[in-house]
């Protein structure tokens, strides 16, 4: 994930001050890897953050990304959230 972000930010130019500022705290404060998705420039990140360490993680992100900014503010209830890998695509062939 990390080398990927790199590649973003550096070879393709498609992230942003705020995507790498985002990206940096997420990696500060406990995620294992984490990217720029979307369509970059101002689009969102995905991390990867160990169970064990999610509730901090959000509330660290939440208190060093959201709450610096009058403008994000209003956005931190709706843009934080934490999600569960899923199985993937499946194949199904009839026997």
């Amino acid at each position: 994930m990390n080398q990927s972000y790199i590649s973003c930010r550096e070879m393709y130019e498609c992230s942003c001050p705020e995507l790498d500022r985002l990206v940096d705290i997420c990696l500060q404060f406990g995620a294992i890897g984490s990217r720029l998705t979307g369509a970059g420039w101002g689009g969102c990140t995905v991390s990867m953050v160990p169970t064990d360490k999610l509730n901090t993680f959000l509330k660290n992100v939440k208190k060093a990304y959201y709450q610096t900014d009058v403008q994000r503010l209003p956005l931190e209830n709706n843009s934080l959230f934490a999600t569960k890998p899923g199985r993937g695509a499946l194949v199904f062939v009839e026997a």
